[in-house]
């Protein structure tokens, strides 16, 4: 007795690799990324004189936009979060071609990160 067509369990592992490779993938992009702004707010803090603490920002009007975005089109939010075609925008678009709704949910990841 078949449980699953091949064509399904050739998507649903296809979807299992995509979700594996993009945790791989977004992980190391934030740690460039992360790499990236530490180094910029070194050099600024060596020529800026000591700011005030400023409190956590509720979530503005950009990020209600992004979300709602995330839904209609999710590759055009990650596209904005990042302000470049990077390997996020890449498998966003993966996965919003094969499958919708891991690009949703991709794009949400991104969004709320």
């Amino acid at each position: 007795m078949k449980l699953l067509s091949h064509r399904f369990t050739v998507a649903l592992l296809l979807t299992f690799f995509m979700l594996g490779f993009v945790n791989v993938a977004d992980a190391a992009y934030a740690g460039k990324k992360k790499q990236a702004t530490t180094e910029t707010s070194v050099s600024a803090e060596a020529q800026a004189p000591a700011a005030m603490p400023q409190a956590p920002a509720a979530a503005s009007d950009a990020t209600i936009l992004l979300v709602i975005l995330s839904f209609i089109l999710p590759p055009l939010a990650v596209y904005l979060v990042y302000e470049e075609i990077g390997t996020p925008f890449i498998v966003n678009v993966i996965l919003s071609i094969f499958f919708w709704i891991p690009g949703v949910i991709h794009a949400l990841y991104h969004v709320l990160k």
